[in-house]
């Protein structure tokens, strides 16, 4: 249960409201109804401003253990005007854990309980007229439900004129206050139509450029947070070019990428950087700069008052617009926070912030590491796009050569030169796979980075012969010459003279003379006692045998297809 605003504004009708910061006379700077930084958020600084709504939510947040408390020691249902007036009382009390008047509440004696109020009525043993009276008004809030009609005095400096506000006029400064994008249902992001402001994934960047990145600006970490385990590195401008505007780094879009950083993993994120928008004077945190955080509250100026983010907690250093660069120091703070972002713009006057279904993941993964390597901050370190490391092929030099080919790498680029020659799937040859093993087997480094690569982008022909691995069995049946002679083209000349020897000559009896033109050297090869008719019958009796001969030549030029369409098929799967 939380204190009505009615009782809020009861409670603070017994002092008033600051809105500029100041010393107490002991040395404690303190700011708007009391707060000092011993109550927790916000650590109030030397010429610190906050607004009314700003000082009523710091209160709400003050009086949050103390409503803990009282839930905790009164074990009964409550009604909002009993519960408001126990806290108003042990507000100033500090009793309600050993007090008579809780053990009365607890056994339902709630008039007896009432009547304890007056008791309450003195400070080191003296009566004091406060007291009498501030019992009085909890007593009839108790008992009656009634809150008065209670004065809110609130002064722009200590010592300052006064401005009175009553209950209703801070109900309506409360209950008018527009919502921010932090307020409404924020995990509905990327469904929603109105928001284009999220890449359409999370940073993809490997966990070994995100440390070196890091360590590259580590110098910028202050000492007290370089034996830190946890850290967060930030990245503007990560989506250059691929959302919003050709090469700038937009306002209003989650263009930019944060890395949670451990010693066990990066996890990444989206995030924003910079302000939602333009304006004189509104400040965007300056990059290559390391900000100390630490869990806190953001959003005292929030309708429904704050929420648990990660508040600055270092100075820094922010470029206003307009105005230029402003370095923070002892006598104010920016409170360039980092917190959950909205729904169709990023929530930002100069915070980092975190889109709002990454938000929980985010604040609860951050919470939980700093909880494991026992840490209180973590330090965020911002840079920009192009400060990130290129991605390189990893490149070797090596002492000794490896023959791959007939050729002799001697170094890492000749090697990679030879990679990218090779076609994807591409068929190894016995001896360059030989040289590949060997090198392996070698056991050098560099020679085992290139062998490697090598045998993965080309695999050795299983079917392949020692004599001659570029010919399948069937390929080379009649030998090197012959089979590579032929080797892609016994299909074709079979089909061929196929098409000469028997189609050709029926419907094209004009190549009839072609025929005859051959007879004297085919007469001459046959016997001088052969007749007329079996002279005339040899040019038939060729075609007839070439038909079977071209025939074979097909078929074994098919059967050579096939046999390499099944070696395609065993390197596909051996792959």
């Amino acid at each position: 249960m939380k204190t009505s605003l009615q009782g809020i504004c009861s409670m603070l009708s017994e002092e008033a409201i600051v809105l500029t910061s100041y010393d107490d006379g002991t040395g404690t700077m303190t700011i708007g109804a009391g707060h000092t930084a011993a109550a927790g958020d916000p650590d109030p600084r030397s010429g610190m401003r906050i607004s009314l709504t700003e000082a009523i939510n710091i209160y709400r947040s003050d009086i949050a253990k103390v409503e803990s408390e009282v839930a905790k020691a009164v074990h009964v249902s409550l009604s909002q005007n009993q519960f408001d007036a126990l806290v108003s009382w042990h507000f100033n009390t500090g009793a309600i854990s050993s007090a008579t008047l809780t053990t009365r509440i607890n056994a339902g004696d709630v008039d007896g309980a009432a009547a304890e109020f007056a008791r309450w009525n003195k400070s080191k043993g003296k009566v004091l007229e406060g007291l009498i009276t501030r019992r009085a008004r909890e007593t009839v809030m108790f008992a009656n439900s009634e809150y008065g009609d209670p004065i809110v005095r609130v002064m722009d400096v200590k010592g300052g004129k006064e401005e009175h506000y009553t209950a209703a006029q801070i109900a309506a400064l409360m209950g008018g206050a527009p919502p921010t994008e932090e307020e409404q249902s924020t995990e509905q992001l990327l469904a929603n139509p109105a928001s284009q402001l999220l890449p359409i994934s999370r940073p993809k960047q490997p966990p070994e450029m995100t440390r070196k990145a890091f360590a590259k600006f580590f110098d910028l970490v202050p000492a007290d947070g370089r034996a830190n385990a946890v850290a967060i590195l930030a990245v503007r401008g990560y989506y250059l070019n691929s959302m919003g505007k050709e090469a700038a780094n937009d306002r209003g879009v989650y263009d930019d990428a944060m890395f949670v950083i451990e010693p066990d993993d990066v996890y990444s994120f989206n995030g924003n950087t910079d302000p939602g928008k333009f304006g004189r004077g509104i400040a965007k945190l300056k990059s290559h700069q390391a900000v100390r955080y630490r869990p806190g509250l953001h959003g005292f100026s929030r309708k429904d008052g704050p929420y648990p983010a990660f508040r600055q907690d270092s100075d820094c250093t922010v470029t206003r617009d307009e105005t230029g660069d402003v370095t923070d120091d002892a006598s104010h703070r920016f409170w360039i926070n980092l917190h959950r972002g909205g729904v169709t713009t990023t929530s930002s006057l100069g915070c980092q912030t975190v889109p709002p279904n990454q938000w929980n993941e985010f604040k609860t993964l951050v919470d939980k590491l700093l909880k494991k390597h026992g840490q209180q901050t973590f330090y965020y370190l911002l840079i920009d796009q192009q400060d990130l490391p290129k991605e390189e092929p990893q490149m070797v030099s090596i002492t000794q050569p490896v023959a791959v080919g007939g050729s002799t790498m001697a170094n890492t680029a000749e090697a990679v030169t030879l990679v990218k020659s090779l076609p994807a799937g591409g068929v190894l040859s016995a001896a360059d796979h030989t040289a590949l093993t060997v090198a392996l087997a070698n056991a050098d480094a560099a020679r085992k980075v290139i062998a490697e690569a090598l045998l993965q982008n080309a695999k050795l022909d299983p079917l392949a012969s020692s004599s001659d691995p570029q010919l399948t069995p069937v390929n080379g049946a009649l030998g090197k010459t012959i089979g590579t002679m032929l080797d892609g083209r016994k299909t074709a000349i079979g089909i061929l003279g196929l098409l000469v020897t028997t189609i050709l000559p029926i419907f094209f009896p004009q190549l009839a003379p072609i025929v005859r033109a051959a007879e004297p050297l085919l007469n001459a090869a046959t016997s001088a006692a052969a007749s007329t008719a079996q002279t005339d019958s040899l040019p038939r009796e060729l075609v007839t045998a070439a038909y079977p001969v071209f025939a074979a030549l097909t078929g074994w030029g098919l059967t050579g297809k096939v046999e390499k369409w099944v070696r395609a098929i065993r390197n596909s799967t051996a792959k």
